[in-house]
């Protein structure tokens, strides 16, 4: 009984022991958990708070740093949604159609216009470089589908505006005062929004009327993160469609991009190009205020005069067309031919037209930020090259396609000149530029009707030596010189405009007359050398009259025969040369 009584006296005292010990095992850990939870907690809260903090006390300028790193990361899926949705509408909606099909020309169509609109969508956007790589898709009417052209048209002089607080921002950074110290006056209400800056009607002190060029706030810090998703972009393309690889083009324009982005040297620019083309009495370039210009603000005479595509309120104005197509390509024929100093960016946004005091039309050039500069060899190769493909010399073409890096001249020529160049004099085994093109093209341009006639296998052999053309096509501009990428923009951009007016004048002979006469150009040329160049244009236009007068005389020498029944009946061709 004892030894029972005893035992349980001891188990309660172990019990009772036992007791307070696992309390505490218990609150100890409900404490570690909660501990654990708070620090985790507090992390958290520091993380977010000391950025915020941070954010709150910094400068603008800091904090607009901040919002381009976290706005780049949206810019790089916004595009890259953009590129995967248009790249898979075009496989979905064209799946299992026959290409040869009426509604495969439809669905294409409708195809191209939601691409144009999911384009132009991302440009504005985005804003900045990808608003210059959209006008820079305008220019290539001769490549892309109408409802690109169409729809990206806006993007020459309208684009997303800024508010008003970010402009008083940038001129207290750029000049320490606010703008509506600066000037008598500053109408807020941009005249026009473009890639980089917008523009903005103005009044000096003095009552002068004025354009004031502001730049894009954020422009310069968002630049670099730009080119890079670009380049990312760029790289995607050319994996998942690996014939459209133009991520070289991106890698040549790097440098000249960056000099867009300074003012104080696209007014310099400006002055140069008044200067060079002062021989041309029809172009006026605005003239700078170099008090009120810094590197992002840019401030010139305002002109008010009517913009180059639009035709018809040139005609309510009583100017010629013929006339304006006339100076507009020699503007720029004297720029790539005789300056070497070439604005690499006239889409009608940045070409205006007004009366001169005679009646006639002068020229006015805006926005000279983006020029390229043609080193005095290469200008002097493309100016024979220009020559040599408007008299058909083959022999020609073939040695100045050479001096500028390129073997496979005949399809070269075709893409400077964007124009059918026949078959060389010389035997061609295997070339299918004269087997597809020949097909096609004939004097007055691109022939449909020839498609339709082939069946289907004839369809798909042209296809694959298309394929081909196109990669030779890439390879002879890779072998080029850079700088011509961008002489060859000014090329097609002015080609655009000529053709919209109706291609009332002969652009290739007006380009290959200043060519020829541009090879004896250089600096300092003597009275010999300026003499010499006058005396082979003459050679070269006597040597086109020749050559008309020839077909001429030949044509109607044929009607002769004909009205004597002695020939057939020639009355096409005569309409042809007539």
């Amino acid at each position: 009984m004892f030894t029972s009584l005893k035992g349980i006296k001891i188990a309660k005292v172990i019990y009772l022991q036992n007791q307070p010990i696992r309390k505490c095992t218990t609150l100890s850990n409900t404490s570690f958990k909660t501990t654990s939870k708070k620090k985790w907690g507090l992390l958290f809260a520091t993380a977010i708070a000391v950025p915020g903090i941070w954010y709150i006390q910094a400068d603008n300028q800091q904090q607009r740093k901040v919002r381009v790193t976290v706005q780049g990361i949206g810019r790089f899926l916004r595009s890259l949604v953009i590129g995967t949705t248009i790249s898979t509408d075009y496989w979905w909606s064209l799946r299992n159609i026959d290409e040869d099909s009426i509604q495969y020309q439809q669905e294409l169509k409708k195809t191209h216009q939601r691409t144009a609109n999911r384009i132009l969508d991302g440009c504005l956007s985005n804003g900045g470089l990808y608003i210059k790589l959209g006008q820079g898709l305008v220019s290539m009417n001769h490549i892309l589908p109408k409802e690109y052209l169409d729809t990206l048209k806006v993007l020459q002089d309208k684009c997303l505006a800024r508010g008003v607080s970010e402009i008083g921002q940038l001129f207290h950074e750029e000049f320490g005062k606010d703008h509506k110290e600066l000037f008598k006056s500053f109408d807020e209400e941009p005249i026009a929004a473009a890639s980089l800056a917008q523009v903005f009607r103005a009044k000096c002190q003095d009552g002068k009327e004025v354009a004031v060029k502001v730049q894009y706030i954020d422009l310069q810090d968002r630049f670099n993160g730009d080119i890079a998703t670009i380049e990312i972009l760029l790289e995607l393309i050319s994996w998942m469609h690996p014939k459209f690889e133009f991520k070289w083009v991106l890698k040549d324009l790097k440098e000249t991009l960056c000099k867009e982005l300074d003012f104080l040297n696209e007014g310099h620019n400006g002055e140069r190009c008044a200067k060079e083309l002062s021989s041309l009495p029809y172009v006026y370039v605005p003239k700078v205020f170099w008090d009120l210009t810094s590197k992002r603000v840019l401030t010139t005479e305002f002109i008010d005069g009517i913009k180059v595509s639009d035709t018809s309120s040139l005609e309510k104005a009583g100017l010629s067309i013929k006339e304006v197509s006339h100076k507009l390509i020699e503007t720029f024929a004297e720029q790539i031919f005789h300056t070497g100093f070439v604005h690499a960016d006239p889409h009608p946004g940045n070409i205006l037209v007004r009366k001169r005091k005679k009646g006639d039309a002068e020229i006015v050039l805006l926005d000279h930020g983006l020029y390229e500069e043609l080193p005095s060899n290469v200008r002097k190769s493309l100016c024979r090259l220009w020559s040599s493909i408007v008299l058909n010399d083959h022999a020609g073409m073939k040695r100045h396609a050479a001096e500028l890096g390129v073997n496979d001249y005949r399809l070269f020529c075709m893409a400077v000149s964007q124009r059918y160049i026949s078959a060389p004099p010389w035997p061609t085994d295997g070339d299918s530029i004269s087997q597809v093109f020949g097909m096609f093209y004939d004097h007055k341009g691109p022939n449909a009707g020839e498609w339709q006639k082939m069946t289907t296998e004839q369809r798909q052999a042209i296809r694959i030596q298309m394929e081909e053309i196109h990669e030779r096509m890439m390879s002879s501009f890779r072998a080029m010189p850079s700088q011509l990428m961008l002489i060859f923009r000014n090329i097609n951009t002015v080609r655009a405009i000529t053709k919209d007016h109706g291609s009332l004048v002969d652009r290739y002979t007006l380009m290959a007359r200043s060519a020829t006469r541009g090879f004896f150009i250089v600096p300092g040329a003597s009275f010999r050398q300026r003499l010499q160049g006058v005396w082979q244009q003459f050679l070269f236009d006597w040597r086109l009259w020749w050559d008309k007068t020839q077909m001429r005389l030949t044509f109607w020498g044929l009607r002769v025969l004909f009205w004597l029944g002695r020939a057939p009946d020639m009355t096409v061709l005569v309409q042809i040369v007539e």
